[in-house]
């Protein structure tokens, strides 16, 4: 029995230390070599985005101008003028109008007074003594309304279009108030005043549309436009474009004494990173028709540039100091590094400790968790050297459950970096396009769209959306009357 003993304890040894006692597996597998040509793959573009830009133009000069053409009173109530169907009979009016005022409806600008007035009238009958009568001298004066009217549009070739006319001269209301017809003697004085007013008005409606056609919009927009062309350094070799493109005219306004065009450019901002990008001058485009629900909202494709070394750390925090175990085999990982294969694919070189010893490799296709704001590696694996080096006991490390734990841990979160680049392009982008007018743009949180492996470093495409306006801080004014 004894001697039985004696053989099967060292049996037992030899099978502990088969199992827990084997020496360590040195592994040193080279770096994955990409597998052939890659071609980053592109994403669909996004929706343009729609910058407001409205264009204010002050009517003062044009109002100016008619003020100062149109008399401010008619008439004269000592003045008398001989009826021309009655020699008998003779009249006086004397009429005083307010400031035009300016309203738009539709793009049809109105320009409107209105005149007070007083008159009498004189009747010379034979043999008798002259007799006389009046309205609006000892009672509430009649009035009238005029209204000159222009229908406002900018041409394809940005130059307003207007033709001014008399669109209306009558009372205010159908009133007595504002009538003034002397019907003992059969004058109508109102019908008087009308006639001197329209002639007035008349002769100056040439001179309102010569105002209202002499501003340049094209000149002053193609500046600002040419401007929207240079790159925007967002931070280091970091530049954003905001590449304008179409323009449309969004609708036309009256605000105080100045017509707002709404002009609405279409932009394709992305971000590129690298050297400086030329700068280009682009020729204004056409001016294309208004259409209905043009919207103010804006895209802007972001794109994250991440070191590699930046990848490496990241990714030590995540796995170095883990351990995985089978019976009494452990292996620690304690060194990690990031580096391109060139195909697409990114590599892992692990370095191990414990019962495998050396740097071996996982590869894998980066990909993005959207909901969770993640980069992922899903499909990351051993590469062929690696896994052929995993034997002696080292199965284990093969397992779809060590895999697993492996791709949970190498993730890198992106929420944050996102939100600072997407700060860092809204800082940038409010700015002084030129004197007296702002870019300015408020952008919230986008979504994720891809990721590629490149050379250089992992690109992380999003898109924030938004919106993007030119302030204009005063109004565009035409040449001083003369």
């Amino acid at each position: 029995m004894a001697h039985t003993l004696h053989w099967s304890f060292p049996a037992t040894v030899l099978l502990l230390c088969a199992s827990g006692c084997a020496r360590p597996v040195t592994i040193d597998a080279p770096p994955p070599a990409a597998t052939g040509d890659f071609l980053p793959p592109s994403i669909a573009p996004l929706a343009e985005s729609v910058v407001d830009a409205p264009i204010l133009v002050s009517l003062g000069p044009t109002l100016e101008a008619l003020e100062r053409a149109v008399p401010v009173t008619f008439g004269d109530l000592n003045e008398r003028v001989v009826n021309p169907s009655n020699r008998r009979q003779s009249f006086a009016y004397e009429a005083t109008r307010a400031p035009f005022d300016v309203t738009l409806d539709d793009g049809l600008l109105t320009l409107g007074t209105t005149v007070h007035y007083a008159g009498k009238g004189w009747h010379n009958a034979r043999l008798l003594p002259e007799v006389g009568a009046s309205c609006g001298v000892d009672t509430d004066q009649p009035r009238l309304r005029a209204r000159l009217q222009s229908q406002l549009a900018l041409t394809e070739q940005w130059s307003i279009s207007t033709q001014t006319r008399l669109a209306s001269l009558r009372p205010l209301t159908d009133t007595d108030r504002d009538a003034c017809r002397i019907t003992v003697f059969n004058i109508d004085v109102t019908d008087r005043v009308e006639r001197a007013v329209r002639g007035v008005l008349q002769k100056q409606l040439p001179r309102v549309d010569e105002r209202l056609r002499s501003f340049n919009v094209r000149e002053r927009l193609e500046g600002w436009y040419n401007k929207m062309n240079k790159p925007i350094r967002v931070g280091d070799s970091l530049w954003l474009l905001l590449r304008p493109g179409d323009v449309r005219l969004g609708g036309i306004n009256v605000s105080d004494s100045a017509v707002e065009f709404d002009v609405r450019l279409f932009a394709s901002p992305v971000i590129v990173s690298g050297n400086e990008p030329e700068r280009t001058n682009t020729v204004l485009p056409p001016l294309l028709p208004a259409i209905s629900e043009i919207g103010d909202s804006a895209r802007v494709l972001l794109e994250a540039s991440i070191e590699y070394d930046v990848v490496t750390s990241l990714l030590q925090k995540n796995l170095v100091g883990k351990s995985f175990r089978k019976w009494r085999r452990v292996v620690r990982i304690v060194d990690v590094r990031a580096v391109p294969v060139g195909d697409g694919r990114v590599a892992l070189g692990v370095r191990f400790d414990g019962a495998l010893r050396g740097e071996g490799w996982l590869v894998g296709t980066p990909s993005l968790d959207v909901a969770r704001e993640e980069l992922t590696v899903p499909d990351l694996d051993y590469d062929v050297a690696t896994g052929d080096a995993l034997v002696h006991g080292l199965e284990f490390l093969r397992s779809e459950a060590v895999l697993a734990q492996l791709r949970e841990l190498a993730v890198l979160p992106l929420g944050d970096r996102l939100d600072s680049l997407r700060v860092k392009v809204e800082a940038a982008i409010n700015r002084d396009l030129t004197d007296g007018v702002q870019l300015s743009a408020q952008l919230i949180a986008g979504r994720l769209l891809d990721v590629v492996a490149m050379p250089s470093s992992l690109i992380v495409r999003a898109e924030a959306a938004g919106t993007l306006a030119l302030g204009i801080d005063r109004e565009m004014r035409f040449s001083k009357p003369k």
